[in-house]
């Protein structure tokens, strides 16, 4: 386990093992640490430092780091004199864990490597080195479009999953990073569309609208004039928001409620029967399988973690017998891993612990309405 953390994406920080962050000194020191974090395998990365950046020698910049880290564990550092460097195998740097990441590829890779990038390299960092200045932005540029590739196939794994309510959240991010981008733009107008949400779309549109105009002195594209048409037919159908509850509930809806922690079960049971869902809850993955051939529910919600099968065996299991009831994972377990392989199976949704209400019900239903109208096409 590493003993240090770096954190070079968003804002600047370092922590030693006890999560304390350390206060590392003046601004030099920083810059300092910072490139050694970005370098860590390099050799000699202080000598490097002074020939890129001038200033103090190696052996002064070495000095005040070994003072500035004085109270992290003493595996930290290696080396001496322009060699000092940190240790790879006691150091854990985000930018160097999102670099393997994204050169993996896997989807898993992909989640975790969204999870890590939180905001631009070294965001609002002041290093008063003009030069270091320069290099950092050239790299910031280089991470701001890595960052983009990734959420981007996010987004579309996201897409092409059905998963609409991550999907936003994914093109939000992609938003934030680079508001100009028309595709994304287009890509949320839809997927507000396709969760019921017109007005949202139609906000949106006009926000797309308006960043092309002043950005770009355009008008935005045919397929996203043509979405705005979609967005405006939509809101005329539109019933109000009551209607819209009730329509959602017509008739019994059946929900299999597989969790075996006692507390969590109560309160994702309570959301559900409260909204107006027949529930039937049990514990276990094998008597979960039971239930579902007994009788035909519209939605499984299940905790990833249950005993004789688990959420994710039992969901392949729904798969291979050609059950096609769609399914939300719920977990508590931290990292992205879970997530991505639940997507790369096919679910309908996922969701972590705590579960809250105004999490849950907006999911669930457009879960339910997106299949209603998927069976009225056939």
């Amino acid at each position: 386990m590493s003993s240090f953390k770096v954190r070079l994406f968003g804002e600047f920080s370092a922590t030693d093992h006890r999560g304390n962050t350390l206060a590392l000194g003046s601004r030099r020191t920083h810059t300092t640490l910072a490139w050694m974090a970005m370098h860590l395998d390099a050799p000699a990365p202080l000598r490097d430092f002074v020939a890129l950046f001038g200033g103090d020698s190696p052996a002064a910049l070495g000095r005040d780091l070994r003072y500035a880290l004085r109270f992290a564990a003493p595996d930290v550092l290696i080396g001496s004199g322009d060699t000092l460097r940190f240790n790879p195998r006691a150091v854990d740097v985000d930018v160097a864990r999102f670099d393997l990441l994204a050169a993996n590829g896997s989807l898993n890779a992909v989640r975790a490597a969204a999870e890590i990038y939180r905001g631009n390299l070294l965001e609002g960092f002041d290093s008063d080195v003009p030069d270091f200045e320069a290099w950092v932005s050239e790299r910031r540029l280089h991470y701001w479009r890595e960052g983009l590739a990734v959420l981007g196939k996010l987004l579309a794994a996201q897409i092409k999953a059905g998963w609409w309510e991550n999907a936003t959240d994914t093109a939000s991010r992609l938003l934030a990073l680079d508001p100009t981008q028309e595709v994304v733009h287009r890509a949320l107008m839809r997927l507000q569309l396709e969760q019921g949400r017109p007005d949202s779309a139609l906000r949106r549109y006009q926000e797309c609208a308006d960043i092309l105009e002043r950005q770009f002195n355009r008008l935005p594209s045919v397929e996203t004039e043509r979405l705005r048409e979609e967005i405006l037919s939509a809101l005329e159908k539109s019933p109000a928001p009551r209607d819209a509850f009730h329509k959602a509930l017509d008739g019994p809806v059946l929900i299999l409620l597989v969790e075996d922690d006692a507390v969590s079960s109560a309160l994702v049971e309570g959301f559900l029967t409260e909204a107006g869902y027949e529930v039937v809850v049990t514990s276990d993955g094998g008597d979960a399988l039971l239930e579902l051939g007994r009788r035909e529910f519209d939605l499984i919600v299940l905790d990833v973690n249950v005993p004789t099968l688990s959420g994710l065996q039992l969901f392949e299991i729904m798969m291979k017998k050609g059950m096609e009831t769609p399914a939300v994972f719920i977990t508590g377990v931290a990292g992205a891993e879970v997530e991505a392989r639940s997507l790369e199976l096919g679910a309908a949704g996922f969701l972590r612990k705590p579960i809250r209400k105004e999490s849950l019900l907006p999911r669930v239903r457009a879960i339910l309405q997106r299949r209603e109208r998927v069976q009225s096409l056939r």
